[in-house]
């Protein structure tokens, strides 16, 4: 009888502590009982990951980004505002994030290294100096505008420029074929 009594008690706690973190996520999307936040430096470029469990941050790790390899630990601050931003939380089961002011950020990192991968691809090689100067650009009109729609036009200019030395380069090894 004891026996069974004290694993009815061990199921039961077992159970508080195990179930909620599996169901908050269901009941209160993105609650810090169980979930995962990304974040941006925008004054480095650098990346945060956490993840936090039972209102406990259980991880927590910094990773450089193109931008921050880029500018290769120099600091961009040109505007009064707070460096680390919330890009992302995630939740088990919820698919998307709330919508923060850097919640693109993170992508719009990612396009930069498709960017240059692509040109690589088309033998134009980015310059450290160059490479440089888009990161201080990113981070500079991320500050000014308080979000990251502020480097939106930038980068898609830089897409547009990418595609164009790319198309350049292609036309002249079809001439040289040629020849």
């Amino acid at each position: 009888m004891k026996k069974r009594r004290a694993l009815i008690v061990i199921g039961i706690v077992a159970g508080a502590v195990v179930i909620p973190p599996l169901l908050a996520p269901i009941l209160v999307s993105w609650s810090e009982i169980n979930c995962r936040h990304e974040f941006i430096n925008i004054k480095t470029g650098q990346a945060r990951f956490s993840r936090s469990l039972w209102f406990v941050r259980v991880s927590d790790r910094i990773e450089d980004t193109w931008l921050s390899v880029a500018l290769n630990g120099e600091t961009v601050d040109v505007a009064e505002i707070e460096a680390w931003h919330v890009a992302n939380t995630f939740s088990p089961g919820i698919g998307h994030s709330p919508h923060y002011s850097f919640h693109s950020a993170l992508n719009q990192i990612h396009q930069l290294e498709t960017i240059e991968s692509l040109l690589n691809e088309s033998q134009i090689k980015t310059t450290p100096e160059r490479r440089r100067k888009i990161a201080g650009t990113i981070l500079t009109l991320w500050q000014q505008s308080g979000s990251y729609r502020g480097a939106n036009e930038y980068i898609d200019g830089l897409f547009d420029e990418g595609a164009s030395l790319e198309e350049e380069s292609l036309s002249a090894q079809r001439q040289n074929e040629d020849k």
